[in-house]
């Protein structure tokens, strides 16, 4: 995919205007995003969160100014919001309908699914493993099989927690081997954590139950809405080098030196379906999605060294896919973690909403 500057604007005329819009090298100054003005609810020890489970939905809320909803079902991100200035709710997520609509239409565009224990998609829906030729038999997209094997599996609630600081729930499923083309039984964890400050952590960890080294990758595919008009977002990605892809999307193996995003940039009419390798500092957020009155920032642990962004034709949403490793991982390596039985691994992403 090529990225043109539009017609008129030079490079060094758009790093002026960057600079007149108080934007530093990278994503927006954090020094001046929203978490730095004060918010009196942020600091009222009175305001407490709640958490209600029920069998199809679990909901966290937060001094009536963040709700989180999750779907036990794929262990799905369903809403993540926050209370805007003038009363409205914003949900960045995408959301389904109800648990039903999720079961039912999931496959459409995988929205929110959980990617494991491959992400994207592996070419022919095969790879090979310690000498033998394993086949996946679950759900494909051409040649190709995608997102992994428990995207729809049944998650059981393990635990929840409520404290002044924050307040979470654990998840839990274990695969036994049940596609023949995966046959490594392995246990997933997955915590959903809110904190004060409007920080969604969400943790992953894997443990292998197998008899020998089983191959892993990690990921989300979560889909943000913005408002029907992706025209008026930004969009900032901390990255310097992208993957190349052949015709079939798979990755040929290749980098470029390239990233239309390394400033906050608006999206405008730009089709993505790019895989972006991070830099090393993980400390700051690998992406900035901006809007006129809401801001989300993700920040993922190393365990998460790609970001795969991808515009969906219909573009009232935009997929920002934290992953642990290249797409077709089980093929060509890049990223993969083979884990040794009983070992256990963690992949850690967090999520923050903040009104501009």
């Amino acid at each position: 995919m090529v990225f043109r500057l539009p017609n008129g604007l030079s490079k060094g005329s758009l790093k002026t205007l960057l600079a007149q819009l108080n934007l530093v090298s990278g994503c927006p100054n954090l020094l001046n995003s929203p978490s730095s003005k004060p918010n009196p609810q942020r600091n009222n020890p009175a305001m407490s969160f709640a958490i209600q489970i029920t069998p199809q939905t679990i909901q966290i809320s937060h001094a009536n100014q963040y709700q989180v909803e999750i779907y036990p079902f794929g262990a799905l991100l369903n809403r993540f919001a926050i209370r805007q200035a003038n009363g409205q709710w914003h949900n960045a997520v995408a959301a389904y309908s109800s648990p039903q609509h999720a079961q039912e239409t999931l496959t459409r565009l995988f929205r929110s699914a959980k990617l494991s224990p491959f992400v994207c998609r592996l070419d022919n829906a095969q790879y090979t493993h310690q000498g033998s030729l394993k086949t996946i038999r679950k759900f494909k997209l051409g040649d190709s099989a995608i997102h992994g094997l428990i995207f729809d599996a049944p998650f059981q609630l393990q635990s929840s927690h409520s404290n002044a600081d924050s307040a979470g729930i654990t998840l839990a499923h274990t695969y036994r081997g049940e596609d023949s083309g995966y046959p490594f039984a392995y246990h997933i964890q997955i915590s959903y954590t809110l904190d004060t400050h409007g920080k969604l952590r969400i943790r992953s960890q894997v443990r292998n139950l197998s008899d020998s080294p089983i191959p892993i990758a990690d990921g989300w595919h979560p889909y943000f809405a913005v408002d029907g008009d992706m025209a008026n977002w930004r969009l900032c990605i901390r990255s310097r080098q992208q993957l190349t892809f052949n015709e079939r999307m798979l990755p040929t193996g290749e980098t470029i030196n390239s990233n239309p995003f390394d400033h906050s940039t608006p999206i405008a009419q730009t089709e993505l379906d790019n895989c972006f390798v991070l830099t090393d500092d993980f400390s700051q957020p690998a992406v900035i999605l901006q809007g006129k009155r809401i801001q989300l920032s993700i920040t993922p642990e190393a365990s998460y060294p790609f970001v795969q962004a991808y515009t969906p034709p219909q573009r009232d949403s935009i997929a920002l896919e934290n992953l642990s490793s290249a797409p077709n991982a089980f093929n060509n390596h890049i990223g993969l973690i083979q884990l040794a039985p009983q070992q256990a691994q963690e992949f850690v992403t967090v999520y923050q909403l903040e009104s501009c």
